[in-house]
């Protein structure tokens, strides 16, 4: 009873900023389609995440680098799902797993919101439960004018309180609560580009003077989520009767470019529906793969390629030419998306 009673404090005054108070400030974001085409509103995951050294964070700025399919429908629907993990610093540094649903709310019950007035474009609200209490912080999402149309086509801006203040300073984060990492996916809410080659998700984030709870813009920094599309692996087969030697082949690109020294997983089977036995083989510096062998037993055989990444840091090309005007702070990070892909099945018919 009292891990449920403090936990309901705790989600009193989350903030999206792990860590203690401490310099330099840093965070990531990354950006995911499913599947990573061309031109597809499936889902789109956001992963945010801050450095533990960062200080309280005010407000988290994204900027899509896409455009969105809809608003998210009538008030009330249910557009995704967010998962979260929080620390209770008061507490000890109690970790508290949240998770929960992203669902519409009426812009007109938010226009006297401090974080965003006036009438937004859509807002959506992060549901985030944990030992069966559920906090909601709202995403105002508006389009881009003036100077901030060149960062993207819509701003998602969430504001947050500080956990760093003395206890008992109005509007302190609860229990010095702070929301480590969020990962939202969002269902056919944004479309993917339609043109092969990278888009750029710009994130800033500004924090509060240490101790005092108010914000300062100097402080604000940037943080990049590049997502190269598409993300295509090729598969090619030949047979020689006379040897009984199969080859296959195929390339690996992301973003219209090859991905060289990447692992191709090479999945076998008799039917082309199950694929027990696997092979591994690397592409080159072109992104090609080859791989070869006999056709043992001598029967109709399938064959279909795999091909996965995680994260990967890209800050060293992706945070050239930062957006120093908005974000003085400068480009702390960039990041590559995750990605899942599978070529096409073939086949050898005996």
């Amino acid at each position: 009873m009292k891990k449920v009673i403090a936990a309901a404090a705790i989600l009193a005054g989350l903030v999206l900023a792990p860590g203690a108070l401490a310099a330099p400030n840093s965070g990531s974001i990354s950006v995911a389609y499913n599947p990573p085409r061309l031109g597809v509103s499936n889902s789109t995951a956001i992963h945010v995440n801050i450095a533990s050294s960062t200080d309280a964070v005010a407000a988290v700025n994204i900027f899509t680098g896409t455009t969105l399919v809809n608003s998210g429908g009538t008030p009330g629907t249910t557009i995704g799902s967010v998962n979260a993990t929080a620390i209770a610093h008061d507490q000890g540094g109690l970790t508290l797993p949240l998770a929960g649903t992203v669902v519409t709310d009426d812009p007109a019950k938010h226009t006297t919101d401090p974080c965003s007035p006036g009438t937004n474009f859509a807002v959506w609200n992060m549901n985030l439960t944990v030992a069966g209490q559920t906090l909601v912080i709202p995403i105002y999402v508006n389009k881009t004018v003036g100077a901030t149309t060149s960062l993207g086509a819509y701003n998602l801006k969430i504001c947050l309180p500080p956990w760093d203040v003395p206890a008992g300073t109005p509007g302190r984060a609860a229990f010095g609560a702070q929301l480590t990492d969020a990962a939202l996916t969002l269902n056919k809410i944004f479309t993917s580009p339609t043109a092969a080659g990278t888009s750029t998700w710009e994130m800033l984030v500004t924090t509060y003077t240490p101790g005092k709870g108010t914000p300062n813009p100097a402080s604000t920094f940037e943080a990049r989520a590049v997502v190269p599309l598409p993300v295509v692996l090729t598969i090619k087969v030949s047979y020689l009767k006379k040897t009984n030697t199969w080859k296959l082949s195929g390339t690996l690109t992301e973003g219209g470019k090859p991905v060289p020294g990447w692992t191709i997983r090479i999945g076998r089977g008799p039917n082309g529906k199950a694929f027990p036995a696997q092979a591994l083989t690397k592409t080159n510096a072109a992104g090609v793969w080859k791989t070869a062998g006999h056709l043992k037993p001598k029967k109709t055989t399938y064959w279909v390629a795999k091909a996965a990444a995680q994260e990967r840091d890209f800050t060293a090309t992706g945070c050239q030419n930062p957006a120093t005007q908005a974000a003085p702070a400068g480009c702390v990070k960039a990041t590559l998306p995750p990605w899942s892909v599978s070529s096409v099945i073939v086949r050898i018919k005996r």
